[in-house]
């Protein structure tokens, strides 16, 4: 019972450190992330294989935007926060994200704001994205099937929502770079 006694205050002070506030010298750190991304591919692919592929870069996210507007990229700052930014397809906005950057050991995850931009990118609250410093780039594969409002997707799908049920659950694949896109 006394080593029980002892031991637990140490156990609280390892579990605090554990915590996501603490400092995990495996965990990558902004500097080795910060700058800015192109991205790449944009795809969200429906569990049910009846229903087609939402390409997004071919929908909703403008790949050759006019002139005076931005391309679509991902700024990581050195603060933790993020800045994803691109041209609408439909109405030439300049759209925009904000959130903050979770750092993991082998890559970050972007907290997802609830808004019209992220529904309309058919983007899941937390997207996990894996870092390769050799090449520079941030790639995500959601494994897990998450729900899309139904407009959201047909809008991304370039679909009628007749027939469609109200949610539409799938994964969404992305990748950004900072250099050129393949």
């Amino acid at each position: 019972m006394r080593r029980t006694l002892v031991l637990l205050p140490a156990l609280a002070l390892v579990a605090a450190c554990d915590g996501g506030g603490g400092s995990d010298p495996d965990r990558l750190t902004p500097e080795e992330v910060a700058g800015v991304y192109n991205l790449c591919t944009l795809r969200f692919a429906p569990s049910n294989a009846a229903l087609p592929v939402a390409d997004l870069l071919t929908t909703v996210v403008d790949t050759t935007p006019p002139a005076g507007r931005v391309e679509a990229t991902l700024a990581l700052a050195p603060n933790g926060t993020y800045d994803l930014a691109y041209t609408s397809s439909q109405n030439a906005f300049i759209e925009q994200l904000r959130g903050s950057i979770d750092y993991r050991e082998s890559g970050i995850t972007l907290s997802v704001p609830v808004q019209s931009q992220a529904a309309a990118l058919l983007l899941p609250r937390q997207l996990p994205l894996a870092f390769n410093a050799a090449s520079q780039r941030l790639t995500g594969d959601v494994g897990f099937p998450y729900p899309v409002a139904r407009a959201d997707y047909a809008s991304a799908a370039g679909i009628s929502q007749e027939g469609l049920q109200n949610s539409i659950n799938g994964n969404l694949s992305v990748t950004f770079t900072a250099g050129a896109c393949p």
